[in-house]
């Protein structure tokens, strides 16, 4: 059974992505790709970019971009500016973010925050605070375990009509796989989507419906949605915010590993 969750160059102003590496990665056994890798993969599953490698979209037609997004790892740090700032908004926010030293892990990120009041007074917009968002970004193990209680969502006519997941029957092809657990009263009471995705990766969104928090049924759909997803040749990823504890108890179940931590403001 799929484990039970208690809770559900300064650099240049062209240069849009900016590496530091400082040791180099050796692919193991138990994972197939480098954190500076995933980093990519990650990327390139949320934003769309222009010709100059600026962020001109999310792949979310619902969610607004960032004016960066940036990404720690032990290895390196790789980050993204939005194609809304101006070049000399560009040049001081990455001298700060390539001054940015490496994190050692998920937990020392967690705890030594980026230099946040410096980022905020590089981009200067005062009159409508800027939303920050920092949390650790997962890729999952090599064995996933088979889930008892979710399917795979392939019939769209099959979808709840009505309640939380309504949404469902209107997904884009895009947003697949889905995985739902449906109930033996017929309730929905999880569901595991694409959130946001590339032909290379897709990112996990996951519902669970108020009444049955707590219970594992999100566990249960992010399992079956992430065996689908690499069935497809792709891979899953899964992120959430720190303040998400029900989120990060889910990832901790279900073995995920860290390999970054994401921060974005805007």
């Amino acid at each position: 059974m799929c484990p039970i969750a208690e809770g559900d160059d300064p650099v240049v102003p062209s240069t849009p992505r900016v590496t530091m590496i400082v040791r180099v990665e050796r692919r193991s056994a138990r994972d197939r790709f480098t954190s500076l890798e995933l980093v990519d993969l990650h990327l390139d599953a949320l934003y769309q970019r222009d010709a100059r490698g600026f962020v001109h979209a999310s792949r979310d037609p619902g969610l607004r971009p960032p004016q960066f997004h940036f990404v720690r790892t032990p290895a390196g740090n790789r980050w993204l500016l939005a194609a809304s700032l101006n070049p000399a908004q560009r040049e001081r926010i990455a001298s700060i973010l390539s001054a940015e030293p490496l994190t050692s892990d998920c937990a020392a990120a967690e705890t030594h925050p980026p230099q946040l009041a410096a980022l905020r007074a590089a981009i200067r917009q005062q009159a409508n605070p800027l939303p920050e968002y920092r949390g650790p970004a997962f890729f999952f193990p090599d064995q996933i375990t088979d889930p008892t209680l979710a399917m795979l969502l392939v019939d769209l006519n099959q979808a709840p009509r009505e309640g939380p997941f309504a949404w469902v029957g209107a997904a884009g092809e895009e947003t697949h796989p889905i995985a739902i657990v449906r109930l033996g009263n017929g309730e929905v009471a999880s569901v595991c989507y694409s959130a946001r995705s590339t032909s290379e990766a897709a990112e996990a969104g996951v519902e669970t419906a108020e009444t049955y928090r707590g219970q594992g049924y999100g566990s249960e759909a992010v399992c079956a949605w992430a065996a689908a997803v690499r069935q497809r040749g792709r891979v899953p990823l899964y992120s959430t915010n720190w303040a998400n504890i029900p989120s990060r108890l889910l990832a901790r179940r279900l073995g995920l590993i860290c390999y970054g931590e994401d921060l974005h403001l805007g």
